[in-house]
């Protein structure tokens, strides 16, 4: 796995854990099909070994297109890859809506606002994101779940012991 910034300052991921397997399809994608033939690079093996060799052709590949460049060469891979988002592309992202990362919430006053959600999920649905508790929201009900009556509760409010 490695990043490889493009000529217009974007980075593109590749996480290809298979790296013998995805590397002739690779060099067909940066037009130098004679690449999987070379004995550095011939199979899983001779790549881990010349590593160094294949990251130099990759990252000077990389740079000498633009993002969306890559995005169109890269559609057909088979291999593992994306685009590093910023959070304002990543929230946008049709895949990341789809997953559930992104999830319609509300405040306490009603007002409705989207809200990252952690990203796991369980049973195949994602976890349901909640918005934070206002300030002492549910403060007086755990005073009195703790058995504290309402007079001993404003006498501790009145006296800046709770909020």
């Amino acid at each position: 796995m490695d990043l490889y910034a493009t000529k217009d300052d974007r980075q593109v991921s590749l996480c290809c854990l298979q790296a013998g397997r995805y590397w002739p399809a690779m060099c067909e994608v940066l037009g130098r099909p004679e690449l999987a033939a070379d004995p550095r690079f011939a199979d899983h093996a001779a790549l881990l070994a010349n590593s160094a060799d294949a990251k130099a052709i990759l990252t000077e590949a990389f740079a000498a297109h633009t993002l969306a460049e890559w995005r169109e060469k890269l559609e057909d891979f088979p291999g593992q890859w994306t685009v590093v988002q910023h959070t304002l592309e990543a929230a946008a992202d049709p895949q990341s809506e789809a997953n559930g990362y992104i999830q319609d919430c509300e405040t306490a006053g009603g007002t409705a606002f989207k809200l990252v959600a952690a990203p796991v999920q369980y049973d195949g649905a994602p976890a349901p994101a909640h918005r934070a508790p206002e300030f002492n929201e549910h403060g007086d009900a755990i005073l009195e779940e703790l058995g504290i009556d309402w007079d001993t509760i404003v006498d501790l409010k009145v006296r800046s012991i709770v909020g």
